[in-house]
């Protein structure tokens, strides 16, 4: 019980010492007056000798961030695009992983001026090859592969941009 009174005591002498410093400002007329002028100053429009300084003060206040993000998106190139590849090898079976390496590599010596990408799809081995961006080059491509790999056929597939520099 006695730590309660000193307790209330304490907080009784900090807000009586709280009011003794907090006190109200008043404010004079003559200082609210130049208060006024500023934000009349401030609101009023900002004269301008032509229509065209107000249209590009307004255009860089207004859009002076999103012209640089427009620049910037413009700049920046898509990841992967739309295209083809030939299927040269697709299979499931126990031997698909040895199978799709060789034929890779069969690929390889015979059209060594095409790349060949070896994949696994779940429960496929798939060797595509070819960066093709037209279903008509693939096509070109498919006819030329066709007398040494028969099954092959054209499959849509999206395309890194980094694999047509290669």
């Amino acid at each position: 019980m006695k730590i309660f009174f000193a307790i209330f005591a304490l907080l009784l002498s900090l807000s009586a010492s709280a009011q003794d410093i907090v006190t109200p400002q008043t404010v004079t007329p003559q200082e609210v007056a130049p208060r006024k002028e500023i934000k009349e100053h401030l609101a009023s429009p900002v004269k301008c000798d032509s229509l065209t300084t107000i249209h590009q003060t307004v255009q860089i206040a207004e859009h002076g961030d999103a012209a640089a993000i427009v620049e910037k998106n413009l700049k920046v190139a898509p990841k992967a695009v739309n295209g083809y590849r030939i299927v040269i090898f697709m299979s499931n079976a126990q031997s698909a992983r040895r199978d799709a390496v060789m034929a890779q590599e069969n690929f390889a010596q015979l059209f060594p001026q095409e790349h060949s990408y070896l994949t696994y799809e779940n429960p496929y081995f798939k060797v595509a090859v070819g960066n093709c961006t037209s279903q008509e080059e693939a096509m070109i491509l498919l006819g030329r592969l066709r007398g040494t790999f028969p099954k092959a056929f054209i499959m849509r597939e999206n395309i890194n941009i980094g694999e047509f520099t290669r």
